[in-house]
């Protein structure tokens, strides 16, 4: 279960459980909402993999409401309690409470097929990565049934989510053989990604090639497919971003400074926006809405490689918890000094006449150095905390831009005939001042100080040479070796 299904399937569960008297029976609202739901709906929940059922959602959406609903009425009676507002100033909280509650009845009722549509979309930039892994096994073994173990079980990616449950349904015999169950995976996917449908087509198709060469040809074919779709994909994006982009800079930033700067000059007219109407338009609507129409933007973005998590574990992270107390201590108090500038600059007479003392003097209000204390805060402990992990995180990039020299290295002696030890040692020797010589020459030397296995040598949580290499890429191709 990952985090989006955490918060809103336990939001489900709870809001079925306290506010199930909303729909009174519920077993006859459930078979209501069952009759009732989309079919859409349906293949979103058990594309999400979501533990739900339609009901429950419906629970949620209607509590939801009904929660934003006393929100919004418990702060316009704080409004209007604390003092009078014209009629401009009304309309607008008028349209708060309403349009809020109602937006966040629809967000919750239409978050799964939200949430689907986003997995799919995502999923599609990891179709190389999977394919790879296929193909990689396929070479080895042409076997489909462990071609795709192999990648489910070496691929850390949401679509390896949907291989895993592929091979579950072969296993509890939903499929009567893997030609049928790859079959309607490729459909299933062809909605969305043809070429991945090809590419699968491809490499079934390889396993009933009599010839070795010409099987390693349609496997390379298959691949081919893959990453030039993908890059089609990319760049389809690419060419698709460039308006929404354009329209989210102009209407989200420039014209609401535009009308800044208006605002006076309307005024002299007789128009009056007051304090009440501009603080929920600049503070809380544009916001909202500059939040939501990027997100819709990026919501059509196809995923990349993700960065590789850095686990706490690494030896260069070893006195990392210190580190982020003293990081936090040093920037509260670099933080409060600044904060606390203006007013120090008051007490010592205000030289050079900086802190303005009243209207048309100085250069700056004493509170406004709170601003830069909030960012100094943040940058130093940005800076102070996540700068080893940036370290770290270079280091792995350049271990994976040397990998495949060093990997072509290995394979020519190993192929030679050469032991394991020997020939790490010897691409070690060659890729010297490389991060990864280093890393195979302390393969090497667990290999002949250690005596241990190659798996040992290479993945043991004590001595392994890249324990400490957080890189799936990496990591499953050394796995072949072992």
């Amino acid at each position: 279960m990952d985090e989006y299904q955490n918060w809103y399937c336990n939001a489900c569960k709870v809001a079925a459980k306290r506010f199930g008297w909303m729909v009174g029976n519920t077993d006859e609202y459930r078979k209501k909402s069952e009759r009732t739901v989309s079919q859409e709906f349906i293949d979103a929940l058990n594309f999400t993999g979501y533990d739900i059922e339609p009901w429950e959602t419906h629970i949620l959406a209607y509590s939801g409401f009904l929660i934003l609903l006393l929100m919004m009425l418990i702060v316009d009676v704080i409004l209007f309690s604390v003092a009078r507002y014209e009629t401009s100033s009304l309309t607008a909280v008028a349209l708060c409470t309403a349009i809020v509650p109602l937006a966040g009845m629809v967000y919750l009722s239409e978050y799964p097929k939200i949430h689907a549509k986003f997995m799919k979309i995502h999923s599609l930039g990891d179709i190389p990565e999977i394919q790879s892994y296929i193909v990689m096994s396929m070479k080895l073994v042409s076997n489909m049934e462990r071609a795709i173990i192999f990648a489910a079980a070496n691929s850390t990616k949401p679509l390896a989510n949907d291989l895993k449950k592929l091979i579950w349904d072969i296993h509890i015999r939903t499929f009567s053989s893997i030609d049928d169950a790859l079959i309607s995976f490729a459909n299933q996917w062809g909605k969305n990604s043809e070429y991945f449908k090809r590419s699968l087509h491809l490499v079934k198709s390889s396993v009933n090639e009599p010839d070795e060469a010409q099987r390693l040809i349609t496997l390379n074919k298959s691949l081919d497919i893959v990453l030039d779709g993908t890059k089609t994909m990319m760049d389809s994006f690419s060419a698709r971003l460039k308006t929404p982009t354009y329209v989210l800079y102009s209407i989200f930033i420039l014209i609401p400074l535009a009308l800044v700067a208006l605002i006076p000059a309307v005024s002299i007219v007789g128009v009056r926006i007051d304090t009440v109407t501009l603080v929920l338009i600049y503070d809380i609507v544009l916001p909202l809405a500059t939040f939501f129409y990027s997100e819709y933007i990026l919501l059509q973005r196809p995923a990349t490689f993700a960065p590789p998590h850095i686990s706490d574990r690494h030896p260069e992270l070893s006195r990392i918890s210190s580190t982020k107390k003293m990081t936090v201590a040093g920037a509260l108090i670099v933080g409060a000094f600044v904060g606390a500038s203006g007013y120090i600059l008051m007490f010592m007479g205000n030289p050079f006449g900086i802190i303005s003392q009243e209207a048309m003097s100085g250069l700056l209000p004493p509170t406004f150095p709170v601003v830069w204390a909030i960012t100094s805060i943040i940058t130093i402990y940005c800076l102070g905390v996540y700068t080893p992990y940036k370290k770290i995180r270079d280091g792995i990039k350049q271990i994976e831009s040397e990998f495949a020299d060093a990997l072509f290295i290995l394979g020519r002696r190993i192929s030679e005939g050469r032991s394991a030890e020997e020939a790490f040692g010897h691409t070690s020797e060659t890729m010297k001042g490389a991060k990864i010589g280093e890393i195979f020459a302390d393969v090497s030397k667990n290999l002949t100080g250690i005596r241990t296995t190659l798996h040992g040598a290479i993945f043991n949580e004590e001595y392994g040479a890249f324990r400490d290499v957080y890189s799936d890429r990496v990591h499953t191709t050394m796995r072949m070796f072992t």
